[in-house]
């Protein structure tokens, strides 16, 4: 019986350890972030999902105007996703920005109806695209293309969202 124990042990033990750490890794940590957080995949035209992201939620206009300003560092899956009270042309600059971004504009029905990658940062040029959106994501620079993020997938969020504030 001791045998059986330790042989257990032995299994149970690194799947465990295997969950915890595919739990950080894949899970959203809202520790660090300095808003709420949403989880969040791309549906693309095929059907096919993209691994999970993490956005932290733009809902007041406070937050909508700060974006991701000052921030010199973000993991690869994550984003924020900016959130308007309805369908508008959505426009953006990157002033204090310092990271290149991918911005993608999501119109009600969350399809992707504008994509502009690899922004340059720290500049007043307004930023926006010909269709109206009434979401935002912006993502590191390069995402969109490494994940196979286009215009017409979708984004399919997993959690509530937060109440718009004008």
């Amino acid at each position: 019986m001791a045998t059986l124990g330790k042989q257990v042990g032995n299994i149970f033990l690194p799947v465990v350890a295997f969950l915890l750490l595919v739990s950080g890794v894949y899970g959203c940590n809202r520790s660090v972030a300095e808003l709420p957080v949403v989880s969040a995949v791309f549906v693309r035209e095929d059907g096919s999902e993209s691994e999970t992201f993490c956005l932290e939620v733009a809902a007041t206009e406070v937050h909508r105007n700060k974006g991701l300003m000052f921030r010199t560092k973000m993991p690869e899956r994550d984003g924020m996703i900016f959130l308007f009270p309805s369908e508008r042309i959505n426009s953006f600059w990157m002033k204090n920005t310092i990271l290149s971004l991918d911005m993608l504009f999501v119109a009600s029905d969350w399809k992707i109806v504008g994509l502009l990658p690899k922004v340059p940062p720290q500049n007043e040029l307004p930023r926006q695209v010909d269709r109206p959106s009434q979401y935002v994501i912006e993502l590191g620079a390069g995402v969109a293309e490494k994940f196979r993020i286009n215009v017409g997938d979708s984004v399919k969020i997993v959690d509530n969202l937060p109440v718009v504030v004008r």
